[in-house]
């Protein structure tokens, strides 16, 4: 009587196929990546241009942060912003792009949604934003894991 090993091919090619058909230029897999990076970025990309539009009202929030050099921190900010979300946007540099993105948007969060000194309904407003820009670092992260666009 002889035994055999038990068949890998099955698994193998099944496997391969599987993995062939999300690198497809056309897979949906690819087209649901490309959304999303699309839209993380645009986010940044907007708060930019809504800064520069409403400079005044944006410096008056740094400075009411207590943050140093307040026109020259607005000016950074805005750069990160629009300059990382762009690069999500066009899949460039994704790592140090969301990478940078998150790491100022937990800071952002933690100095001006600390939910922890309101109360009442200011607190739960600012507990929900708060928690809101926690998945925005959590999606900055996964994005951050997605291989960017070909180079040409």
């Amino acid at each position: 009587m002889t035994v055999s090993a038990p068949s890998t091919t099955s698994t193998t090619s099944t496997t391969s196929a599987t993995a062939s058909a999300a690198d497809r230029p056309g897979s949906l897999d690819r087209a649901v990546r490309t959304a999303g990076r699309l839209m993380v970025g645009v986010l940044f990309v907007w708060a930019g241009i809504d800064k520069i539009q409403g400079w005044s009202g944006a410096l008056q929030e740094v400075a009411g942060g207590g943050l140093p050099f307040p026109a020259l921190t607005l000016g950074l900010t805005i750069l990160l912003q629009v300059a990382a979300g762009a690069a999500v946007m066009l899949g460039r540099w994704l790592r140090p792009a969301c990478w940078a993105l998150a790491a100022f948007t937990a800071l952002a969060t933690v100095l001006y949604h600390g939910f922890w000194h309101a109360a009442g309904a200011a607190r739960h407003a600012e507990l929900i934003t708060f928690m809101e820009h926690v998945c925005m670092v959590g999606g900055l992260l996964v994005v951050s894991t997605l291989e960017g666009r070909p180079r040409a």
